[in-house]
């Protein structure tokens, strides 16, 4: 389910305070002016910024925008788990995949 080329120590500043560990972050989800962060193996950080300033921040580091709501880390995600509309993660979680973002996903997770 892991990529082989999974960060060894990428460290990102989500905003003034909070740095975290790129290969820590399974997904982003947006609440309105927040972003909740869902690590592997830690409980989740609500953080004031918003999802359009997480994505900008993280895109270069593997991260895929798939729903309005939600920023999804491909080296945890698996082609292999994602249905018509939603892709199974650890700790079996399914996350919504919108219409628009299906195909791009699709393209990236089989290029992985």
């Amino acid at each position: 389910m892991l990529m082989t080329n999974i960060f060894t120590n990428a460290v990102v500043f989500l905003n003034k305070k909070t740095k975290v560990n790129i290969n820590e972050i399974l997904f982003l989800e947006g609440n309105v002016n927040y972003t909740i962060v869902h690590f592997r193996e830690k409980n989740p950080l609500m953080i004031a910024i918003t999802l359009k300033k997480a994505e900008s921040l993280l895109k270069e580091h593997g991260f895929v925008r798939i729903h309005k709501s939600f920023i999804l880390n491909l080296h945890y995600a698996d082609q292999s788990l994602m249905t018509n509309n939603e892709v199974l993660f650890q700790k079996n979680i399914a996350i919504k995949v919108s219409r628009r973002k299906r195909n791009e996903l699709k393209e990236r997770l089989s290029a992985a």
